[in-house]
């Protein structure tokens, strides 16, 4: 039998998502943002987190989903691979805590940056976002770069 797994289960518009409960550092009520000028729309801002500064991201901006009124916004932070900086990921709602053993492979058909694995439940399907790389190909290399600019299509270029 597969090793038990806990998850966070989560809704972006009017989807079911999932993240691996070992991946969160805490979730929080909605802050206030600061806005940060040329950046890609998914990144909404800044935000002071207790200690520090926490990117916000809304997945929503970057995917085209459609946002929902049902629910409590949250931010769920993450730390990233780099020590001080730290990523929120806007969600529509926090759904509840998984634990589960029930978990597939994702089709090689599907993107494997976004989707690591696929949890499945008595009713539906639940897609596991792999956040290390979610957050890798993107956002870390712009935040980390001043000389990288990523434009509407999401295309990364780099300065000379």
């Amino acid at each position: 039998m597969a090793e038990m797994k806990q998850f966070i289960q989560f809704k972006l518009g009017p989807d079911d998502y999932a993240v691996e409960m070992s991946c969160v550092r805490e979730i929080i009520k909605p802050v206030d943002i600061t806005q940060l000028l040329g950046a890609p729309k998914y990144i909404q801002g800044i935000a002071k987190v207790r200690d520090g500064v926490v990117t916000i991201i809304d997945l929503r901006q970057k995917f085209v989903i459609a946002p929902t009124s049902e629910g409590e916004p949250r931010i769920m932070i993450f730390e990233s691979d780099k020590e001080t900086e730290r990523i929120g990921l806007w969600v529509d709602d926090v759904v509840e805590i998984l634990e589960s053993n029930r978990i597939e492979q994702v089709p090689a058909i599907i993107h494997q940056g976004t989707i690591r694995e696929i949890i499945k439940t008595d009713d539906h399907i639940i897609p596991v976002l792999d956040i290390k790389q979610l957050f890798t190909n993107d956002v870390l290399v712009w935040l980390d770069s001043p000389d990288i600019e990523v434009d509407d299509k999401l295309t990364v270029t780099q300065e000379q």
